[in-house]
């Protein structure tokens, strides 16, 4: 595979990424949008999995965590160590995360939008979600190009936002237990 030298060629083999991504960014925003209007809820229920019970929600925002957590790191490894699989595991990483992401904010949402006499501790989730959404601008921005001349800076924020990411999850699974 010959990898592409011209930043047109970059744009070019970006593009339909950058779409596919602006279209599932924008399907988490509605999805989002019509949790918090109580157009759209999944409803209460208990589901047990290996002996633990949760809510149908808690297992989705868990199944979007566990696959960020495990196939983030893939992508810099893969990209070091295969590059000739560069255009594919970008494409995962990219498809992957963002519907990892809208699973989460399935989750999310629904704990906000929860009765007062239900309402949960928000202090790590609030802190977990502000950095996912930090970590899919800074993405954004590195696949479509808009931050030229921030590239360094955002080259450096995004794998950042990934460690804070880490950090923070195993702190709201100790604050969980």
């Amino acid at each position: 595979m010959v990898l592409p030298t011209t930043n047109f060629e970059r744009v070019a083999l970006k593009k339909p990424l950058v779409l596919l991504a602006s279209g599932i960014v924008a399907v988490t925003v509605i999805v989002v949008a019509l949790i918090f209007l109580r157009v759209f809820r999944i409803p209460f229920f208990q589901v047990s999995l290996l002996g633990i019970s949760n809510s149908l929600v808690h297992w989705i925002g868990w199944m979007g965590t566990l696959y960020i957590a495990f196939a983030t790191p893939a992508y810099p490894i893969v990209k070091r160590k295969y590059p000739e699989h560069l255009r594919t595991m970008l494409n995962i990483h990219v498809v992957g995360n963002l519907l990892s992401v809208l699973l989460v904010s399935i989750h999310f949402a629904h704990q906000v939008t929860r009765p007062a006499s239900s309402y949960p501790d928000l202090g790590t989730g609030v802190v977990l979600y502000a950095t996912m959404i930090l970590l899919v601008a800074t993405g954004m921005v590195l696949i479509s190009g808009v931050g030229k001349k921030l590239v360094k800076q955002v080259h450096f924020l995004h794998p950042a936002f990934a460690l804070t990411f880490y950090t923070v999850i195993v702190m709201h699974i100790i604050h969980g237990i």
